[in-house]
């Protein structure tokens, strides 16, 4: 029977140099997924978080930027006032549809990116002290969820 113990070691393990470069070439891998001009004028989740997102869009550049890479999120969302002007530092949550809390947090910018797992979700921002609420179903596939949600007052 082979077990852990008995198995003929077939490695060797890595020097420090070794041990360094491995974790280098991993990283620029995981931190390519948000080109880097993005990452500058937006903000974005950590590179190991569960549920990636991208959130920005305040000013023409940042704006541009975080266009280029709408397409890797399948939740698109926007925040304004009944005027239509852009609305940034909005506290969000996503909850599954169990009603277990996925992510909250707080919108730097006018959009929110998301790329949540497929399934069944409830969405909700808080605009002028109130809390709004969208149900989606999010996929892989097809076109992504796009959600506004609009200040009730001016």
């Amino acid at each position: 029977m082979n077990t852990l113990r008995n198995l003929p070691r077939t490695s060797r393990p890595l020097s420090r140099s070794g041990l360094c470069l491995a974790l280098a070439l991993a990283s620029t891998s995981v931190l390519a997924q948000v080109p880097p001009a993005v990452a500058e004028a937006n903000t974005h989740s950590a590179a190991q978080a569960e549920t990636p997102w991208l959130s920005g869009g305040i000013g023409d550049e940042a704006l541009l930027e975080i266009r280029k890479v709408a397409s890797a999120y399948n939740v698109h969302i926007v925040f304004s006032s009944r005027s239509g002007s852009y609305l940034a530092s909005v506290p969000f949550r996503v909850l599954d549809g169990a009603g277990r809390t996925v992510y909250t947090g707080i919108s730097d910018g006018p959009i929110l990116y998301l790329k949540l797992a497929p399934g069944a979700y409830r969405v909700a921002a808080e605009i002028d002290a109130f809390w709004q609420e969208r149900r989606i179903r999010a996929s892989r596939t097809g076109a992504p969820v796009k959600l506004m949600f609009v200040a009730k007052g001016e």
